[in-house]
C-alpha cells in the first residue's frame, strides 16, 4: 500500500459497491485492497519511505524564518509569539552572519527562499532591505541562482518604500486576514483596541497595482472556522488569488478550532476557491498530495532537498523549529550548526509513536505530531482535534474527484 489504509470494512465496501470504478480507480492509484488480517502499518510507512530514498535526518538548512522583532503592532489572541517583551531585535550584524551560512550550505542551489518574521517584521523595514541586499550579493558569490524572499504581515504598516522595495525583490506577500472587518476584529485588533481594516485594504490595492504578489494568510478559529468558505469569497473580491489556511497553532495548549470541522470547512472553502479561479492551500493538502503522487507525506518540516527550514533569532542563534523559539534542545549557534550538521536530526519528527497511530488511515499522511505540535501544547500525545482533522481530511479527499488527478 503507496500511501492510505483501508480496513476491512472500507475493503469490503469497495469491492461490493454497485460502482466497481471506485475499486478499478483506487487500485490504479496503488490502493491495494487487503484480506483484513493484521499488518504492521507503521512498518510498512517506514519500509516504503526507505524504498523511495526519503530520510528523517536532513543535511542542511534549507530556508529561515527570520524572526526580526517581537515588536507588533496588533494583538491578536491565538498568536503563538510573546510579543512586545522588550526583547532586543535582530542586529544587522546577527543577519549577515546567519545569511552566511544559509548560502554557504546551499552553494550551487538553483534557489535559496527565506521569510521575514516577528512580531511585526515591517516595524523594521531597514533590517528586511539590508539583508536582501546582502543576499543578493551572497547569491552570486556562493553560484545560487536566485533568492525568494517572503514576508508575513499584518499589512498595517506597509508604505511606498516598502512596496518599491518588494517589486524589486519580487516578494511574496502573506497579509493576515481572518475574514471581513466584524469577523476579523474579533482577534485582530490594533493595540489601541481599534480595527485597522480598511488601512490594510488600502496597502493590499496598492501593492497589488503595483504588481506584487499577495496571498492571504487565514488562522482559522473556533469563532470563524464555519466562516471559511465565506472568507474565501471575501477575499477573492479584495483581488487576492492565493490564500493559506493556517493549521491552528496551540499556543494555550489545545487547537483553536474543532479538527473535524476545520476539515469539513477547509474542503468546502477548497472547492469554493476554485469554483471562483482562486488557490487555497492548508494542511489539507498534505492528503491530496499523497494521493495524487502517492508518495507519503510525513515529514511536514523537512524538504524534498532533504532540507530543514530553521528559525534565525536574535543573538546570533538558530532554533531548528520554526514556531518555537525557546527550548534550548533545539537552539544552537551558528558556529555549532556549522560543526556539528548532525545537531539538524533533533528536528526529525518521531513516526507514528503512539499505540492509536498503528490502526490510524490517515498514518501515512501524518505520521504523529511534529516537534512543533508537541512542544507548543506541551505534551507527546497528539490532541483529538489533530487526529480527527486528518481522520475526517482523509475521508472527505478520498471521494473526491479532485483528488484523483
Amino acid at each position: 500500500m503507496e500511501t492510505v489504509y483501508l480496513d476491512a470494512a472500507e475493503t469490503r465496501a469497495v469491492r461490493e459497491g454497485d460502482d466497481g470504478r471506485i475499486a478499478d480507480t483506487l487500485s490504479e492509484y496503488g490502493f491495494t485492497p487487503g484480506n483484513g488480517e493484521a499488518v504492521d502499518l507503521p512498518g510498512d510507512v517506514v519500509n516504503h519511505l526507505a524504498h523511495l530514498g526519503i530520510s528523517g535526518q536532513p543535511s542542511h538548512i534549507a530556508g529561515y524564518r527570520i524572526v526580526v522583532t517581537d515588536k507588533c503592532n496588533m494583538k491578536c489572541s491565538y498568536c503563538f509569539v510573546d510579543t512586545n517583551t522588550g526583547a532586543p531585535d535582530l542586529t544587522e550584524e546577527d543577519l549577515r552572519l546567519g545569511l552566511d551560512l544559509l548560502f554557504e550550505v546551499n552553494r550551487g542551489r538553483p534557489e535559496v527562499t527565506y521569510q521575514w518574521f516577528g512580531g511585526e517584521p515591517t516595524i523594521r523595514p531597514d533590517l528586511m532591505m539590508a539583508g536582501d541586499h546582502y543576499a543578493r550579493e551572497l547569491a552570486e558569490k556562493f553560484d545560487v541562482g536566485s533568492i525568494q524572499p517572503t514576508v508575513v504581515t499584518n499589512g498595517a504598516k506597509i508604505n511606498d518604500d516598502l512596496i518599491a522595495h518588494f517589486k524589486e525583490f519580487r516578494y511574496g506577500v502573506g497579509v493576515s486576514i481572518d475574514g471581513p472587518p466584524p469577523t476579523n476584529s474579533n482577534e485582530r485588533l490594533l493595540l489601541s483596541g481599534k480595527p485597522a481594516d480598511e488601512r490594510i485594504h488600502r496597502n493590499i490595492q496598492r501593492m497589488l497595482e503595483a504588481g506584487i504578489h499577495v496571498g492571504a494568510n487565514v488562522t482559522p478559529t473556533q469563532w470563524n472556522v464555519h466562516e471559511l468558505p465565506d472568507i474565501v469569497d471575501y477575499i477573492l473580491s479584495l483581488g487576492i488569488k492565493f490564500l493559506y489556511v493556517n493549521t491552528p497553532i496551540p499556543a494555550h495548549g489545545t487547537w483553536i478550532a474543532h479538527g473535524p470541522d476545520l476539515a469539513r470547512n477547509l474542503y468546502q472553502a477548497r472547492m469554493r476557491a476554485l469554483s471562483r479561479g482562486g488557490m487555497l492551500f492548508s494542511h489539507l493538502d498534505r492528503i491530496y498530495q499523497a494521493l495524487d503522487s502517492r508518495r507519503p507525506r510525513v515529514f511536514e518540516h523537512l524538504q524534498g532537498c532533504g532540507g530543514v527550514n530553521a528559525a534565525l533569532l536574535p543573538g546570533g542563534r538558530i532554533s531548528l523549529l520554526d514556531l518555537n523559539w525557546r527550548d534550548p534542545r533545539f537552539i544552537f549557534t551558528l558556529d555549532q550548526i556549522r560543526e556539528d550538521h548532525s545537531l539538524l536530526g533533533r528536528a526529525a519528527k518521531d513516526l507514528h509513536p503512539f499505540d492509536g497511530c498503528k490502526t490510524c488511515p490517515a498514518l501515512a499522511i501524518c505520521g504523529g505530531p511534529s516537534q512543533n505540535e508537541r512542544l507548543l501544547r506541551r505534551t507527546q500525545i497528539p490532541t483529538d482535534d489533530f487526529c480527527g482533522f486528518f481522520n475526517e481530511g482523509l475521508a472527505l479527499a478520498v471521494a473526491d474527484n479532485t483528488a484523483l488527478q
